[in-house]
């Protein structure tokens, strides 16, 4: 063999050999998400959503969803989808902290963040989580299950669902339309 030839095969084999070590490298960044909830959203019967002083109750009976504190109003069916497609499938990313002294930075304490708690018709609780909003990111939010001091960041702003006003999830039936008195003369 030249000595050229030697040279070339000694460059491959180091492009090779970087090539194999970026990919390893590469592959150690991947984020492993998993879902807040992960069971059949069919046997959930009631939410609660808890912010500071503030609480609001959403139960099924049957397959009619009612708000407990404003029975005369409607459920919004587009905030009920929003709450099953987007808040119960939001994903766990990045662990952030396992130090409760950090918990406030990210807001999941008791007293900042909004509690979302979710049950089974047996009043069980199937879910407890924690949600926060410090800091200046506004694409994600940070989770902590209720009994543990794990907080993780989520994959999705759902922060701004979890509202308490009844307003925002329910809205009046409408009226009932009165046909024109035809009988009166003009």
């Amino acid at each position: 063999m030249t000595k050229n030839t030697k040279y070339l095969l000694g460059v491959f084999g180091l492009i090779i050999f970087l090539f194999l070590l970026n990919r390893k490298s590469q592959s150690d960044l991947n984020i492993n998400t998993s879902q807040i909830f992960q069971g059949d959203s069919s046997k959930i019967f009631r939410f609660q959503i808890i912010n500071k002083t503030d609480t609001l109750d959403l139960i099924r009976n049957d397959s009619t969803w009612t708000i407990s504190q404003a029975d005369t109003l409607i459920i919004k069916e587009n905030q009920l989808e929003k709450l099953f497609d987007r808040i119960l499938k939001v994903e766990k990313e990045i662990q952030v902290t396992k130090n409760p002294e950090k918990w406030t930075k990210f807001g999941v304490n008791d007293s900042l963040g909004k509690k979302f708690i979710f049950y089974d018709e047996n009043k069980e609780i199937l879910g407890e989580y924690i949600f926060g909003n410090e800091g200046q990111d506004y694409q994600h939010n940070y989770v902590r299950k209720a009994d543990e001091q794990d907080v993780f960041r989520t994959n999705d702003n759902i922060y701004y669902l979890l509202n308490t006003s009844v307003t925002y999830w329910g809205k009046n039936p409408p009226k009932p339309k009165t046909d024109p008195d035809t009988t009166k003369a003009s």
